[in-house]
C-alpha cells in the first residue's frame, strides 16, 4: 500500500508542475468494459466461470507541448463478474469490486496530414488495483498428485484473495480531435493474488477496452 500511494502521490506532483499550459493539462470521464483472465496456478480444479465486467471514473491527462508524449492517471470503480467454478461447492467470487487507479506513459503519432485531428497512440504503465467489499476467497480440490499418497485423498483448501493486487498495462489506441480517445490494452497481474500457504496461485490478468473524453480547465 506504501509503493501505492508513492506512484499515486508522485503521479500527481507530475501533472501538476507550475508552468504547465491550460490546454495541455486536460480531465474526462472514462468509461469501458473489462474481460478478466485470471490464471489459477496450482489451484486443483478452479476453473473461470465468466470474465466480464466495466469500468468507469475520471481521467487526467498531461500532454506534453509540441511532442506526441503524454501521461495519464484514472480513478476508477472497476467490477469483474468473475466466479470460479469447483467440484466442492457452487461458483465462488474470488473479489469483484475494486478502486483501480492506472498510470500509462503514451505516445501519440500524430498524422501530418490530419494534426491534431487523428492520432494513433500506444500507451503502458503501472494498474494498482485495491479491493473493497467483504473478504473474498474460493474453495478447491488440490490435484491427486498434491496429496501425500495416492491412497490418501487430497485435502479441501480455501484460500483467500489479497486486498492489493497491482499489475502492468500495455495497449494502443486512437485520439481523435484532442476530445475522445478510444483505447484497447491488456493487463498482465503482477504477483500472486491469492494469500495462500496452500502453493495456489492466480495473476489478474485481462483485456481491456475503454473510451474517454477530455475537456481543458
Amino acid at each position: 500500500m506504501k509503493t501505492f500511494l508513492r506512484i499515486l502521490i508522485t503521479a500527481i506532483a507530475i501533472m501538476a508542475l507550475p508552468g504547465t499550459a491550460q490546454s495541455q493539462l486536460r480531465y474526462g470521464i472514462r468509461l469501458g468494459g473489462v474481460f478478466a483472465k485470471p490464471s489459477p496456478g496450482n489451484a486443483g480444479d478452479l476453473s473461470v466461470a465468466d470474465g466480464s465486467g466495466f469500468s468507469g471514473g475520471l481521467a487526467f491527462e498531461y500532454q506534453a507541448p509540441k511532442s506526441g508524449l503524454a501521461a495519464d492517471m484514472a480513478v476508477l470503480y472497476t467490477r469483474f463478474n468473475t466466479r470460479f467454478e469447483s467440484t466442492l461447492a457452487e461458483k465462488t467470487d474470488p473479489g469483484s469490486n475494486f478502486i483501480e487507479v492506472p498510470i500509462h506513459v503514451k505516445y501519440k503519432f500524430w498524422l501530418p496530414a490530419f494534426h491534431n485531428l487523428f492520432g494513433p497512440m500506444v500507451y503502458t504503465g503501472p494498474s494498482l488495483m485495491t479491493r473493497v467489499g467483504s473478504h473474498s476467497s474460493a474453495t478447491f480440490l488440490p490435484h491427486p498428485e498434491d496429496a501425500p499418497s495416492s491412497s490418501t485423498p487430497a485435502a479441501i483448501s480455501t484460500v483467500s484473495t489479497k486486498t492489493f493486487q497491482p499489475g502492468w498495462d500495455v495497449g494502443i489506441g486512437i485520439d481523435i480531435v484532442n476530445f475522445l480517445q478510444i483505447n484497447a490494452g491488456y493487463r498482465f497481474g503482477l504477483g500472486n493474488a491469492f494469500d495462500s500457504a496452500s502453493g495456489a496461485t492466480m495473476r489478474t490478468n485481462g483485456w481491456t477496452v475503454s473510451a474517454t473524453l477530455l475537456f481543458d480547465f
